[in-house]
């Protein structure tokens, strides 16, 4: 396993590696600061139906961005014909800094109800008109004792169960049960949202895309303590189970 989880350009490489077999689109979204930030796509992506990733919204939480790459490393062959669109880092700095906030101390994850931000702007703008069956936003936590997910309540069956099931082979659930400030069982947290509460403290990239672009959106959370190897492959093991089961659907 490569464990340059910090190594932007290394990433980047990688992806561009994986676009060119998998016969993905990898694109220019924006420029933050010196850094450039890249989306894929696939040529099966539709206005419909589509699976949207993202991971790397919070520097110091790298497991999700290497978890992504290692999965789309993976399943190279099978990425063309899957409807997606990846967002692989869009904190470069922060990746590159271990900080959770971007060179200019924001947190991306409290700014999609802006459409003025150099990131969330453009990153807006490219899925206008979009609807995805999911949405999957990859990130961690200092304080976490083990795997959770948050799962936004909406479409039956749900998910968040058999998604925590794919990660516990890989690393232990986490056994608290309340995790910041809200309840959590065995892991995980399925919940309404809250217009009130996010306006106060603004918008995360979950919500947002619930609220305008989802079907079904999933906050995956891995303990950033643990060791970076057994925090990937549960990452990879949730990614696969995810998009397999709206790939079913």
């Amino acid at each position: 396993m490569n464990h340059r989880s910090h190594d932007y350009p290394h990433l980047i490489a990688r992806w561009r590696a994986v676009a060119g077999e998998a016969g993905l689109e990898m694109r220019k979204l924006a420029r933050a600061g010196t850094r450039d930030l890249f989306t894929l796509r696939s040529p099966a992506l539709a206005e419909s139906g589509g699976i949207y990733i993202s991971a790397g919204i919070h520097g110091d939480e790298p497991a999700g961005s290497e978890g992504l790459i290692e999965w789309a490393e993976t399943n190279v062959r099978r990425l063309r014909a899957m409807p997606l669109l990846l967002a692989p880092c869009l904190n470069p700095w922060g990746l590159a800094n271990n900080m959770r906030v971007d060179e200019h101390g924001d947190d991306l994850n409290r700014l999609w109800h802006r459409d003025d931000h150099a990131v969330i702007g453009p990153m807006k703008r490219l899925v206008a008109g979009m609807r995805f069956a999911l949405a999957l936003q990859l990130h961690e936590d200092y304080d976490a004792q083990g795997f959770y997910i948050y799962e936004v309540q909406r479409t039956r069956p749900y998910w968040g169960e058999a998604l925590l099931a794919a990660a516990a082979p890989h690393i232990a659930i986490e056994p608290r049960t309340r995790i910041d400030g809200r309840l959590a069982r065995e892991g995980l947290m399925r919940r309404r949202v809250d217009h009130r509460r996010f306006a106060r403290m603004g918008f995360p990239e979950a919500i947002w895309l619930h609220m305008e672009h989802a079907e079904r959106t999933f906050t995956i959370e891995s303990p950033s303590e643990f060791a970076i190897g057994q925090r990937v492959r549960a990452q990879v093991a949730v990614i696969d189970a995810a998009v397999r089961m709206a790939s079913n659907a």
